[in-house]
């Protein structure tokens, strides 16, 4: 392992001075349950390492003006126990209490989980499905961007659009209402310490009469990020939410996975089947959620 300067910063802004006086060759570690490992393993060897577990400004769980906001150091067991995110946010609840062992969960964070962008990371998928957004602090300033985008962005590590000098400080997304439902499932292969091989993010929302007014549909380690499936959410829309009715996307989305994977035929054979019985376990959660509607 290189040597490295070591820096531990107690507030934003002296974490965001210290990333751009060494933004040629500088790493953040909040958990550090994937930095550490890309140490070892010597797949990095930043000249300077940034702690900013020391940040407490950047922990907690806010509700305000129907948004949900989430500091970027709010770990994965704490938004687990959460009460409100468990009640109302099904889907980030499930996804944070299933994430690697007790010792990940109170270590790990969730601006960590989307920092790093894995494709099979479960806060990833969640948060997505959400139509999360980001912000992204730094001496230049502010900005705020989807999350989608900012997975697409090609920033300084060309993980997303994160640059050497700025720090994931929040995410938001809209707070779910009374006629929504979320819901995350997670396939592994065991049932603890698992990364996942699929995993299913689902939101839904409906009127009086149970019929659906929006639907996100999201699949993970389909892709390089979170798969939507438009034209089954195309589908769904606009119509009497039953599970005779969600199960005709899933045609859909054996044909979209298949497509997607046709360059890996060794992953493809099984992820278009198994994405229907991730999608099978989502459709009967969230359908009893939205009782008495449906």
């Amino acid at each position: 392992m290189r040597e490295f300067d070591f820096y531990s910063p107690e507030t934003v802004p002296e974490a965001c001075k210290v990333l751009a006086q060494h933004k040629d060759s500088v790493a953040i570690v909040a958990g550090g349950t994937d930095l550490v490992l890309e140490l070892n393993e010597r797949k990095i060897s930043p000249a300077v390492i940034v702690d900013v577990k020391k940040l407490k400004e950047l922990e907690y769980i806010r509700i305000e003006d129907g948004i949900v906001h989430i500091g970027a150091l709010t770990t994965h067991a704490s938004i687990a126990a959460a009460p409100y995110i468990k009640e109302h946010v099904k889907i980030l609840y499930t996804a944070c209490a299933e994430i690697g062992s007790p010792q990940i969960r109170n270590l790990g964070t969730i601006g960590g989980n989307l920092a790093t962008s894995s494709v099979a990371g479960d806060g990833v998928c969640a948060l997505t499905t959400l139509y999360s957004s980001v912000v992204l602090t730094s001496q230049r300033g502010t900005r705020t961007m989807k999350l989608m985008d900012f997975f697409a962005g090609e920033g300084y590590d060309k993980r997303n659009a994160l640059e050497a000098d700025e720090l994931l400080t929040e995410v938001f997304f809209e707070a779910p209402d009374d006629h929504t439902a979320t819901a995350f499932y997670k396939l592994a292969k065991r049932k603890s310490l698992a990364i996942s091989v699929i995993g299913g993010g689902m939101a839904v929302k409906v009127d009086e009469d149970g019929v659906c007014t929006w639907v996100s549909m999201r699949g993970g380690c389909l892709g390089r990020y979170p798969l939507q499936f438009k034209e089954a959410e195309t589908l769904l829309e606009g119509q009497k939410l039953t599970l005779a009715q969600m199960q005709k996307t899933l045609p859909i989305l054996h044909d979209t996975v298949l497509e997607i994977n046709r360059s890996r035929p060794w992953s493809v054979f099984y992820k278009k089947e198994s994405v229907q019985g991730v999608f099978n376990k989502l459709f009967a959660e969230l359908l009893d959620q939205l009782q008495p509607y449906v």
